[in-house]
């Protein structure tokens, strides 16, 4: 019975983590069409997603705890799901929590590749953002010809003003 509390809320935390996929997946979207209004609801969505996860990873810890204490163990370690898996000794039950741990870890393994991706095209499109910035502020006597230095003041850089290491 407890363990079966344990498979359930590995299969809920997969089924939330493929929405957050899929929502990442919009964000995706929305950032190449350059759809920053989107790309705003999207982030909105998002957060609430990972709220919601961690609700779901809160009530997976104490289903854990349960079982932990339903097999006599009062300690409070939080053992991570191989190793409770020792402590299953029903086959069926054993192959189902481990069929539900391999998943949610492809399942994550999966979110780390689209959130990378995501992140690599939110620095792009900062650094094109900054870039496109520093065209504009550039004003246009500073000339893109060559002229002979004639004792003119050379005007010092200008700084980005966007930190696109942020």
């Amino acid at each position: 019975m407890e363990v079966q509390k344990l498979i359930d809320g590995l299969n809920r935390m997969d089924e939330l983590h493929v929405n957050l996929l899929e929502i990442m997946e919009q964000k995706k979207q929305s950032i190449l069409n350059r759809n920053y209004e989107e790309l705003v609801g999207t982030l909105s969505r998002e957060s609430k997603m990972v709220k919601t996860i961690e609700e779901c990873e809160q009530a997976l810890l104490t289903s854990a705890q349960e079982f932990l204490h339903s097999k006599g163990i009062k300690s409070r370690l939080e053992l991570t799901i191989s190793e409770i898996l020792r402590l299953v000794f029903d086959p069926e039950e054993k192959r189902a929590l481990e069929e539900a741990r391999v998943r949610l870890g492809k399942r994550l393994v999966e979110l780390k590749q689209v959130n990378a991706l995501n992140q690599e095209l939110i620095t792009q499109s900062l650094s094109f953002i900054d870039f496109s910035l520093n065209l504009m502020i550039v004003g246009e006597d500073d000339g893109a010809t060559y002229s002979p230095p004639q004792g003119q003041d050379r005007k010092p850089a200008m700084r980005s003003m966007f930190d696109t290491r942020a």
